[in-house]
């Protein structure tokens, strides 16, 4: 770790990882802020089970938003700091539970802040089934790539490997999954792995702009080699049940019920959670809470310019 970074760790008026129990086990987070006081953010990460870069090993990685908030990184159970074997029980509603039991604890522990909810990918799921939950206790949410129906099914990423590199075979084979109305867990990896092998789905191919917070991450003192591994290869091995829920989602009646701010940032080249589907949403509902801000040049994974945008949103948001 640098000094830099040290030296800014050390100017944090709270800075800590702490133990709290949520679903009956106990797990880690890191809470970080530079003036207590500030509105709390939770991320919430994408995956399931990829907790980069908003993890328990990213203290001091992002003064741009702890100057201005109380983040607050937890690695979802059964990855990164959090590793743990993961049975089928722990379905979306599990997750869900663990989430609100997250919040209470910090509105608990923080009473007088205010709280936001920051959800990537798989993260948007539980940011919003916990925004619907605990209105009271949410000022509003942040989603980069929201989930609204199930992802890489759109016509847009079908037509984008039928257009790729990809074999014939793998073509053949995706053909076969666009019929199916429920694929397997192992159809779903197999869409997975050729959009990010033959299309920008998740991101523009060969861009490496997140490549810094990768090496912020090893070099954290709070990160031993092995957490950094359950970033990649952890405890939703053996679990099916969350990629088969995701695998049939549909979350627009729920985001039509959210009644607090709730702001989606979308990357035009995403077509994991297509932003064409959000926008038609958007504009079909005419809910004046619901707010959509699109990025040229984005794929699913948000890059860091985009994270940067995001923190300004938050900012806005908040008056800070």
């Amino acid at each position: 770790m640098d000094r830099k970074r040290k030296k800014y760790i050390k100017s944090c008026e709270i800075s800590e990882v702490c133990n709290v129990s949520l679903g009956g086990i106990k797990q880690k987070i890191l809470i970080e802020g530079f003036r207590k006081g500030s509105p709390i953010v939770l991320f919430l990460h994408g995956g399931p089970g990829f907790p980069i870069p908003f993890c328990v090993g990213a203290r001091g990685l992002f003064p741009d938003v702890t100057k201005r908030f109380t983040a607050v990184y937890w690695d979802q159970l059964g990855c990164g700091a959090n590793n743990y074997p993961l049975t089928d029980r722990f379905d979306t509603e599990e997750f869900v539970r663990m989430t609100e039991q997250l919040v209470r604890y910090l509105k608990g522990r923080f009473p007088m802040e205010k709280l936001y909810l920051v959800g990537i990918s798989w993260g948007s799921v539980l940011s919003l089934k916990t925004a619907l939950a605990l209105p009271h206790l949410v000022n509003g949410v942040f989603s980069v790539g929201q989930v609204l129906m199930p992802p890489l099914r759109s016509e847009e990423f079908f037509a984008a490997v039928e257009n790729s590199a990809a074999p014939e075979k793998i073509k053949a084979q995706i053909r076969e999954i666009k019929s199916c109305p429920l694929p397997s867990v192992k159809q779903i990896l197999l869409i997975s792995a050729a959009a990010r092998k033959y299309t920008d789905a998740y991101g523009m191919k060969g861009d490496r702009r997140g490549k810094n917070s990768m090496k912020g991450i090893m070099a954290s003192k709070d990160y031993r080699f092995k957490d950094f591994l359950a970033c990649f290869n952890n405890g939703y091995r053996k679990n099916t049940i969350l990629l088969q829920e995701l695998s049939g989602i549909d979350l627009r009646q729920e985001l039509a019920c959210v009644r607090i701010p709730y702001t989606i940032l979308g990357g035009m080249s995403d077509l994991v959670t297509p932003v064409k589907d959000v926008k038609e949403f958007i504009e079909s509902s005419e809910l004046e809470n619901l707010k959509l801000i699109e990025f040229e040049n984005e794929g699913h994974i948000p890059t860091p310019e985009m994270v940067e945008k995001l923190f300004s949103a938050l900012a806005e948001a908040a008056g800070v």
